[in-house]
């Protein structure tokens, strides 16, 4: 019977992926989605413009869970540009599971801002080298990157 409830609840998630189901290995950064349909074949992608280069990168591994406990997981790419980010929910119109000039940003900006630094302190004081979640306030956190909760437009 138990068998029997796994897939039934697996079956419930709506999933996008680049790892086995598309589960996030390290879940870099973790929020709630709210306001958002679960029909809408949504993604997640990280956004930035740092160096005169616009990154939009939505080929992470990520999970939105809108059923089960309304959040999201993603993980975070090490191939970007240094600089400041956020995360966005957009709507899949190709179902390729990116981020295209096609698609549109569910999201409205939620004033957090993920920093990928090189050096301690580099944009923000208190970022240290690696990923940071810096919040509105100015508080940063560099280990547990949740409650960039996400709300729809």
């Amino acid at each position: 019977m138990n068998k029997l409830l796994i897939p039934l609840a697996l079956g419930t998630l709506t999933l996008s992926a680049c790892t086995l189901a598309g589960n996030p290995v390290k879940k870099d950064v973790t929020g709630q989605l709210r306001g958002f349909a679960a029909n809408q074949n949504l993604g997640l992608a990280l956004v930035g413009f740092n160096d005169g280069k616009y990154t939009a990168d939505g080929t992470q591994s990520q999970l939105i869970d809108k059923f089960l406990t309304g959040g999201f997981a993603l993980d975070l790419p090490s191939n970007v540009p240094y600089g400041t980010y956020r995360v966005i929910v957009f709507r899949d119109a190709n179902g390729d599971n990116r981020y295209d000039a096609g698609d549109t940003v569910l999201s409205k900006d939620n004033g957090k801002r993920l920093a990928f630094a090189q050096n301690d302190n580099q944009f923000f004081a208190g970022t240290k080298t690696g990923w940071n979640l810096v919040n509105p306030d100015g508080n940063v956190q560099t280990t547990i990157l949740n409650n960039y909760d996400l709300e729809a437009q």
